[in-house]
């Protein structure tokens, strides 16, 4: 099975819940059938993937099929903000880990032994949120996640955060990894990075999804480049060549009811995912962002659905139906950041079966 031939017929969520004892490891839970809205809890509410490695927390998981369709790798943040002292997200960024957290199934169930990769420089304070994408023009992985630069690679020396650029490696196979680079540097003020991205690819044009540090709100940009770079002191303008990324929209989702009785004001995480032909809510793409109670939601991932990504007025709310139908684990906590992909029939049964449906 290849990209080309693939039919969803359900989806899986890989997610984590929070900070809290517990909460920085690995949950997946499918959908109650072709609906993204509607999911059931997996392994009696218990995360499936831990980290013996590094800070041994695992954050932001996100899965990609491969392009050849026969696996799946599941990357993710080393992170565990439990155990920083009260220091929280502030140290993360000074002295926090230059590694990736990599995984590896053919089913989705049995997962291959971790591996903890370094891929950012010794001037790098954080590697979060990995995401990857499959690149046609280049033949390889795009894998690309948030870090804070230094000058100096001794973490003593740094007396405060700088602020966060995306960067990127690439890869054939996610064992070898090319040297970092930067790819957005915004740089907007100390505090005030680029974190969270994400990348879908539609009639030969990618959209990024990313969230702006300063504003703590989720942007659309598109390109038919992907490694393109953007740097600066502001933003890409509204308009351009298609070779070079573009703004089609600021604040995405904001104003939209967040379905916890309150308007969306901004978050983080997106998950942005195309809908299974046949899905039952009838929609073209799924737009999932993480509304944390810092940024005035309920700890939980909050729904929005589009059937254009080129309308960036298009998106409408569905948190209602999604937060009533949220799995759970056993500790209450509900996804945080984290990734959905479509799965098909014989996929969806096998992990049902073997990760015995709540």
């Amino acid at each position: 099975m290849t990209r080309n031939n693939f039919e969803g017929a359900a989806y899986l969520w890989a997610f984590f819940t929070g900070e809290g004892k517990g909460a920085e490891q690995i949950s997946i839970a499918v959908s109650k059938g072709n609906d993204a809205l509607a999911w059931h809890t997996l392994n009696n509410g218990k995360p499936l993937i831990t980290s013996q490695a590094g800070e041994e927390g695992l954050r932001d998981p996100f899965i990609i099929r491969a392009h050849t369709g026969n696996k799946f790798y599941l990357l993710a943040t080393d992170l565990k903000i439990a155990s920083r002292h009260g220091q929280g997200f502030h140290t993360a960024q000074i002295d926090g880990s230059r590694y990736l957290e990599i995984f590896e199934s053919t089913d989705l169930v049995n997962w291959s032994k971790q591996r903890h990769v370094s891929v950012s420089s010794e001037y790098s304070g954080n590697t979060w949120a990995p995401k990857a994408i499959w690149c046609n023009e280049q033949q390889c992985y795009v894998i690309f996640w948030a870090s804070n630069l230094y000058t100096t690679a001794s973490i003593t020396s740094r007396e405060t955060i700088t602020y966060n650029r995306m960067m990127y490696v690439t890869t054939k196979d996610f064992q070898c990894f090319s040297e970092p680079e930067v790819w957005v540097d915004v740089d907007r003020g100390l505090g005030k990075g680029s974190i969270d991205a994400v990348v879908v690819e539609e009639n030969g044009c990618y959209y990024r999804f990313m969230k702006e540090e300063e504003s703590m709100t989720i942007r659309l940009d598109r390109c038919s480049q992907l490694l393109a770079k953007v740097k600066g002191d502001k933003y890409p303008q509204q308009s351009g060549p298609l070779h070079e990324w573009v703004t089609l929209k600021e604040r995405v989702a904001n104003g939209l009811p967040n379905g916890a009785g309150r308007l969306f004001t901004g978050g983080e995480g997106p998950c942005v995912f195309r809908a299974n032909k046949g899905d039952v809510n009838g929609h073209s793409w799924y737009l999932f962002i993480d509304q944390p109670s810092y940024h005035g939601g309920p700890n939980h991932y909050i729904g929005f659905a589009s059937n254009d990504l080129t309308n960036s007025d298009g998106w409408v709310s569905v948190a209602s139906k999604l937060r009533q139908n949220l799995p759970e684990n056993q500790d209450g906590g509900k996804p945080r950041h984290g990734s959905i992909i479509s799965i098909t029939k014989t996929e969806y049964e096998q992990v049902r079966t073997a990760l015995v449906v709540n």
